[in-house]
């Protein structure tokens, strides 16, 4: 097989999976050949109902030379059958489980010389989020795909950023900055690193990393031992801190983090993700260890220690084939495969396990300042691999660690005894309940209600006395059948009902005791995915100091309520929806609130740098900025160092008009 016959059977492949199955090979074959190996343009076509029917020319056995000649020759019969197409159209059912939607996205894993071009038309903003309830417009649905492919696939594969006048560019009061890769594939990136800021715990120990003394005669071990990373996450977090910009785009401080470019699956977003977080919560911890005295504890603000254990009665041992491991980032699987499929539920499911008399449990013996849980979409065997779940994820917004510690092993497994026999309870209830009403898996009281109600309120004899005398009758026998069975079981049932709703009740409070609330952690950041792939098709919440989340696209950057980052729906219909969230200890209001001192000379930076963008700007965009500056500085004297960076580029400027903010008094690309 030649070189070009490959890349035709690789793009045919594409083709085939992007429609679901709808279309053959052979048939896609022939659309692609119709249009000349363009793949988007194919993709179009066959979304429009083009099967190629009349399409002649063939890349078998020919060259790449004769093939040129072929498509660019007027004459030629297989250019004149490339302006045929078929009128049928192909109407996609989103709702459907007959189409596997995910193989749509295969695109994605086209080989680098397949190049898609940006479409004409903007991105549908209806496929920013897809919702669990809103009706589909089945009407539309063909239209609406072929939009959404065209516009992830324009995005996924430019990395053009877009660009907006420079005053439309300023941060107002405390709104978060949004931090821009200037390559797509790494957007999941900069999405974890503009969250880890807003993680209270993370922004204090980053500024605390050492910076040289400015005595040119003192020790420069110290400096000499700290990887310049460490430098360029302390001067993005300053940035994220105290710049006036509303979006900055960064040039080399993620490169230089290591991240993996993201092929656009679902799947690898979520690994990719944990992968990164994991390296910069590395990087972070072992530079805060490195320079702490050997007389301090050992940092743990990502690393938690776990292991193994067996609890019998009132004692418990450590496993010894299990040594003590470390951890940041849990996996977690979520799916319809799973009832209940909530992150706490998930998680006991998960780390115990019961035999008889014995109990095994993975627990954590030291814990950390904040841990990462991977959400891992699972299907079922029935609905196929990839499909949707039917229900979302459900994740609290904090949730007490202590069942989990090692510590509370023993009195954690007498609340899960308790737990167990409280399920068990109410399922022989429920069974019970079920046996009394119903039949045949119908719920016999209600069959018989609706039939007594059609005969007193709908039935009509039309003038008939014999049918009205009928209608009586039955309606008679009927409402005394409803009220024998009510008579006999009504209070059963209601007795069943009350135990059932106590012990839901007590089941729901069941770990809340003194002793297992002494470690809260609280949601400090959400990722979620649209199921699509391109920058604008991810996107995080984020909670400030002040307890407001935000929400960030791209280079946007909204309020949003609590309500919403707790039950935003978006990719629950396509396998995709939240894929990481991260949790750190409760602090109080008071801490949440406290400033961070930043290293002096770069606050200096950062406030020349604030100064020199504003004087740019009419007075009316100049005077929507609002973060203090002087508050915040160290009192230390600092030297300054210079970075790896490029100059500072503000949106919708050229790099040449960047205020002349060089390397050294501003690395940060902006």
């Amino acid at each position: 097989m030649t070189p070009e016959e490959a890349q035709e059977e690789e793009t045919v492949v594409m083709l085939t999976g992007m429609m679901g199955g709808d279309v053959g090979q052979e048939e896609a074959r022939r659309v692609l050949r119709k249009h000349k190996g363009d793949v988007q343009k194919a993709a179009d076509a066959m979304l429009e109902g083009d099967r190629g029917e009349e399409e002649s020319s063939t890349w078998q056995n020919t060259t790449q030379s004769s093939q040129d000649a072929v498509y660019n020759d007027p004459s030629s019969s297989s250019n004149n059958a490339l302006a045929t197409q078929s009128s049928s159209s192909t109407v996609i059912d989103l709702t459907s489980d007959d189409n596997d939607f995910t193989r749509t996205w295969q695109l994605n894993q086209a080989q680098s010389e397949v190049k898609f071009g940006p479409t004409e038309r903007a991105p549908d903003p209806s496929w920013q989020m897809v919702t669990t309830n809103a009706p589909i417009d089945t009407q539309h649905d063909d239209r609406s795909l072929k939009d959404a492919i065209q516009a992830s696939l324009a995005d996924f594969n430019s990395d053009d950023l877009e660009m907006f006048p420079v005053e439309d560019g300023v941060r107002e009061g405390g709104r978060p900055i949004a931090l821009r890769p200037e390559s797509s594939p790494i957007t999941y990136a900069a999405l974890i690193m503009q969250a880890l800021f807003h993680v209270p715990q993370v922004r204090e120990s980053v500024a605390k990393l050492r910076f040289p003394s400015s005595d040119p005669d003192a020790p420069r071990e110290s400096y000499e031992s700290i990887d310049s990373t460490v430098f360029s996450l302390v001067e993005l977090f300053t940035n994220l801190d105290l710049a006036q910009l509303s979006s900055m785009v960064d040039k080399e401080v993620l490169p230089c983090l290591g991240p993996t470019p993201w092929d656009g699956s679902t799947e690898a977003l979520g690994e990719l993700s944990s992968d990164f977080f994991k390296n910069i919560g590395s990087l972070i911890e072992a530079q805060l260890n490195a320079q702490k005295s050997e007389d301090e504890p050992e940092v743990r603000l990502f690393q938690f220690q776990h292991a193994q254990a067996e609890s019998r009665g009132n004692s418990y041992k450590v496993l010894n084939n299990k040594a003590t491991l470390q951890g940041s980032v849990v996996m977690v699987e979520t799916g319809d495969t799973f009832a209940p499929n909530d992150l706490i539920s998930r998680l006991s499911s998960n780390l115990s396990r019961y035999t008889g008399s014995v109990t095994a449990h993975d627990v954590i013996v030291e814990p950390m300042e904040l841990v990462a849980f991977h959400l891992k979409l699972i299907s079922s065997a029935t609905s196929g691999p990839g499909k949707p779940s039917a229900e979302p994820f459900i994740y609290p917004k904090h949730f007490y660690l202590d069942r989990f510690l090692l510590e509370n092993i023993l009195i954690a497994d007498k609340q899960r005894a308790l737990e167990r026999e409280m399920q068990v309870e109410i399922d022989e209830l429920i069974k019970r309940k079920e046996f009394i009403t119903h039949s045949d898996n119908r719920d016999t009281l209600k069959d018989l209600r609706a039939s007594l109600h059609y005969y007193e309120h709908v039935a009509e004899s039309n003038g008939n006395p014999d049918r009205q005398a009928a209608i009586l009758r039955t309606s008679q026998k009927l409402r005394n059948i409803v009220d024998a069975i009510i008579a006999g079981v009504h209070g059963i049932i209601v007795e069943i009902d009350a135990k059932v709703e106590k012990l839901q009740a007590d089941l729901a409070v069941v770990f809340d005791c003194p002793e297992l609330q002494n470690h809260r952690y609280d949601l400090r950041a959400v990722f979620m995915h649209t199921g699509l792939p391109g920058r604008k098709q991810i996107y995080s919440y984020v909670q400030d100091n002040h307890g407001v989340w935000w929400k960030t696209i791209d280079y946007t950057v909204t309020e949003v309520s609590e309500e919403t980052v707790l039950t935003d729906p978006t990719g629950l219909h396509l396998g995709a929806g939240p894929y990481l969230v991260i949790y750190s200890r409760h602090l109080s209001e008071e801490q949440m609130k406290a400033p961070v001192a930043w290293p002096k000379s770069l606050v200096d930076s950062v406030e020349d740098a604030n100064q020199k963008f504003l004087s740019m700007l009419p007075p009316e965009s100049a005077g929507k900025s609002n973060v203090p500056l002087a508050a915040t500085a160290s009192t230390s004297s600092m030297t300054s160092l210079s970075f790896p960076f490029s100059p500072a580029v503000f949106p919708g400027q050229e790099e040449s008009q960047s205020m002349d903010v060089d390397a050294e008094t501003h690395g940060v690309p902006m």
